[in-house]
């Protein structure tokens, strides 16, 4: 294993203080609203949810990772999340991580970012940043965004668990299955053009806008 896809592994865990744990990307208005109650509507919902990360999240990292312009990324990116909720959440995870992997190494990308964004040129988008360090680490583009990809799903099993609740085996059950679509989903994300980006599923966008009005909620998206 590379140093960079070490460094990217430890980036994406879990433990690394960025709070993804706090977001549920309006997946708890998908629980309470009954449409993901079980284990075979949780697979239903990330394989939707995977459908539409290439030109996500997921596009927005692997053309970072490929050397576009951050400046335009970043207004895309912004301009693409139209729920507040998880334009802040894209936010703050961004600022943390920066925050976090400068105190870790020296990364010339991450910087830069970082200093478009305190300058005010750039807002600040965890893709992106995530995309930057893949590039600043020399990870293999597409072991970083399979992992990247995995990551995603496997938060929100984490919070389907919870909030369902479902067995941890049947998480994994459904876990296994979307995995499957891994690849063809990151070999998208790199072919993705530019254009295309932020094309997204209206019905993840309005359950996380229906989210900020739920009576009671555990996630803060």
């Amino acid at each position: 294993m590379s140093s960079g896809y070490l460094s990217l592994l430890q980036a994406l865990d879990p433990l690394f203080p960025v709070g993804t744990f706090t977001l549920s990307n309006g997946l708890e208005t998908y629980v309470q609203k009954n449409l993901v109650c079980n284990a075979q509507t949780l697979t239903e919902y990330l394989n939707a949810y995977i459908y539409t990360l290439p030109t996500n999240d997921l596009g927005f990292a692997a053309k970072a990772a490929m050397g576009e312009p951050c400046e335009m990324l970043d207004e895309i990116c912004t301009a693409s999340k139209s729920p507040a909720e998880l334009r802040n959440g894209s936010l703050k995870q961004c600022i943390r991580f920066i925050k976090a992997e400068t105190v870790l190494g020296e990364y010339t990308g991450l910087n830069n970012y970082s200093q478009m964004i305190d300058s005010g040129i750039c807002r600040g988008c965890y893709p992106v940043a995530l995309g930057l360090f893949m590039r600043d680490t020399g990870t293999d583009i597409v072991q970083g965004l399979e992992m990247y990809c995995y990551t995603l799903l496997s938060s929100a099993v984490n919070h389907a668990v919870k909030l369902v609740p479902l067995r941890q085996l049947d998480g994994q059950k459904c876990l296994s299955e979307t995995m499957k679509g891994i690849p063809e989903a990151v070999h998208k994300a790199i072919d993705t053009e530019t254009d295309d980006l932020g094309i997204s599923g209206a019905g993840f966008d309005l359950r996380s806008m229906q989210h900020e009005k739920l009576y009671s909620r555990l996630y803060i998206s």
